[in-house]
């Protein structure tokens, strides 16, 4: 499985949501099963039809865009 964050460079706000999936990755015992990717390139951000960050991405559908989606939500994406 392929998790993409979306969002800019220096984004703080992006950067905690690859915390965040990082974290229940490892607390699923998944990380040899899911690689994350954060995505900086406007352009490929854009293909996605997101305008917000941070966004995420899994396996190239959008779940979540323009908002931190909590934990449970992260979960309920990666299952």
């Amino acid at each position: 499985m392929k998790v993409e964050i979306l969002g800019s460079s220096g984004c703080s706000t992006c950067e905690g949501l690859k915390e965040d999936v990082r974290n229940l990755v490892q607390e699923m015992g998944k990380e040899n099963e899911i690689e994350i990717v954060k995505v900086e390139d406007p352009a490929k951000v854009a293909s996605y039809g997101v305008m917000s960050t941070p966004a995420l991405v899994v396996d190239g559908e959008v779940k979540y865009k323009g908002k931190v989606p909590s934990d449970e939500e992260i979960r309920e994406a990666l299952s």
